[in-house]
């Protein structure tokens, strides 16, 4: 059996004195103590469970039993939750098959903090916001929204042409529209934000021109916000959603509740997929 191995669909966010985790092919958060994110911060596939004891023993000031039950427990804990690779080596077994409670009471008793032993908690719903880091390895963090989704949800608010005293200055039609729909991360339907848009659109003797505020709200605490110009060809609905197409450079600028990616850079690359029923986000971080 191979060494522990972390698996490479997680990523992490600090966490008090732990680790967040999130689990991208799940779809699930986790919140490490202290012991658990060490254990598992260190299993690289190199790192043998006598290694991890030794570690454990010297960080947490434990005897060598004690530190053997607090790896046992650790690695039991990361695989159950699937945070590891399947094949995963374990310590030689414990002389005696300690239940949790059984631990807790034989630590206290020796007088070792509890706060030590390790736990892998899930995260709720309600408190992913502070527990949803961005995506593996650097890549781009990626959502996208349906064009039929935002299309249902769009109102439109009166607007009339102008005449102006120059052609350039006078409309002939205008049209006025604001929506918002959810987005989502490829291949899960469940939602994890909104992105909500106005579209001021206009016509003159020349042209068709939209301008388009736009604004993305994510369950992770990434909110950034965008305007984007652009000349279409016609004023139908799809058509103006799609306009939405751009790239740019935006900021996490704005702060409500935990929030990991406040002040953060991104460059932004919005595009039309699968014949234009969907809108797509791709936020790469830009390193300060």
């Amino acid at each position: 059996m191979e060494n522990p191995r972390k698996r490479t669909t997680v990523t992490t966010a600090a966490g008090g004195d732990g680790l967040h985790l999130f689990d991208h092919q799940q779809q699930q958060a986790y919140a490490l103590n202290t012991t658990s994110a060490l254990v598992w911060q260190h299993c690289d596939g190199q790192t043998t469970p006598e290694q991890l004891m030794e570690l454990l023993r010297q960080n947490l000031n434990v005897s060598r039993a004690q530190a053997e039950q607090l790896t046992c427990l650790a690695l039991d804990e990361l695989g159950k939750a699937n945070l590891l690779e399947d094949e995963v080596a374990r310590p030689r077994p414990l002389s005696s098959k300690l239940t949790r409670r059984q631990m807790l009471t034989t630590f206290a008793t020796a007088g070792v903090a509890l706060a030590v032993v390790p736990m892998v908690a899930l995260v709720t719903t309600q408190a992913r916001a502070q527990a949803l880091p961005a995506s593996p390895n650097g890549e781009p963090m990626t959502y996208f929204l349906n064009v039929t989704d935002f299309i249902n949800s769009l109102i439109e608010i009166p607007a009339k042409p102008i005449q102006g005293h120059h052609i350039h200055n006078s409309t002939t039609d205008s049209k006025y529209f604001a929506g918002i729909a959810n987005i989502y991360m490829p291949d899960n339907q469940n939602s994890v934000g909104r992105c909500s848009a106005s579209f001021l659109c206009f016509k003159n003797d020349q042209r068709f021109y939209t301008d388009i505020s736009n604004y993305i709200s994510v369950d992770n605490g990434l909110i950034v916000s965008w305007f984007t110009p652009t000349t279409l060809i016609d004023l139908e609905l799809d058509s103006i959603i799609n306009s939405m197409v751009t790239e740019c450079i935006v900021v996490a600028a704005t702060k409500i509740g935990p929030n990991p990616f406040y002040g953060e850079t991104f460059n932004l690359v919005v595009s039309s997929q699968m014949s234009g029923q969907q809108i797509q986000f791709d936020f790469t971080n830009i390193p300060s």
